[in-house]
């Protein structure tokens, strides 16, 4: 079964939104979205901790498929967005030309 969900943040009547969704192997962030006014703020990043809480509560890992959406889709914005996740201990899997597949996996429980 996968479940989906969202997370929110109001701001003057504007809303920073994650839409995830998660089944046995993991969850994925399947859509961040900051208002430009609001970027570099800390929000988003605010909004995939909260993911990343969600994540380590069940020991599951967190998929992302980092790509620009709307407007110029330059390279330039697109490692941006690698660094932004790679801060939160994602690591890249595979790219293509407009997205870059990462995951952050769990740590293996201490023996």
């Amino acid at each position: 079964m996968n479940l989906t969900g969202e997370m929110q943040l109001h701001l003057d009547g504007n809303q920073a939104q994650l839409r995830y969704s998660e089944d046995k192997q993991g969850i994925s962030i399947d859509q961040l979205m900051v208002p430009a006014a609001y970027r570099g703020q800390g929000i988003g990043s605010r909004l995939v901790e909260r993911v990343l809480v969600l994540a380590d509560h069940y020991g599951k890992d967190v998929h992302v498929s980092a790509r620009v959406i709307g407007g110029n889709s330059s390279e330039e914005r697109l490692q941006r967005l690698v660094v932004f996740y790679e801060r939160f201990g994602f690591k890249a899997l595979d790219r293509g030309l407009t997205v870059v597949y990462m995951v952050r996996r769990q740590p293996m429980p201490p023996r």
